[in-house]
């Protein structure tokens, strides 16, 4: 297998940002913009929205690890799980926050195994 730097981006990691900037954009579209959001639900949805966005920050700083991976996973699994036992509530915006955080989380466990598995390789 060919040496490639965790830091390089490819194709893969540029996807996986991109659904973390889509997944926090849609929280914080629903904290700040929706109308039909009650103020105290609002501080969570800005709260989670803001929690995605230190991903894509943390990936250009000497501090990204791939374990924030599995991190960014778990908390997609955690909102997900929460959004079905909640009763599904913003339908349409959970469908879409689920496709999105369903392949933000495949993705996800694709290149924490990918950079893990490149790591060991040295």
């Amino acid at each position: 297998m060919e040496y490639r730097s965790p830091n390089e981006l490819d194709a893969f990691n540029w996807t996986f940002l991109v659904l973390a900037i889509v997944l926090a954009s849609l929280h914080l579209y629903l904290g700040l913009f929706a109308a039909f959001v009650p103020g105290e639900r609002a501080t969570q949805f800005v709260i989670i929205g803001l929690a995605l966005l230190v991903g894509p920050i943390l990936y250009f700083t000497p501090y990204w690890r791939p374990i924030l991976y599995l991190l960014g996973v778990s908390l997609a699994v955690y909102l997900g799980t929460l959004w079905v036992l909640g009763g599904r509530e913003y339908f349409a915006f959970g469908v879409i926050a689920g496709i999105t955080a369903t392949s933000f989380i495949l993705l996800g466990l694709y290149l924490f195994y990918r950079d893990e598995n490149i790591s060991v390789e040295r």
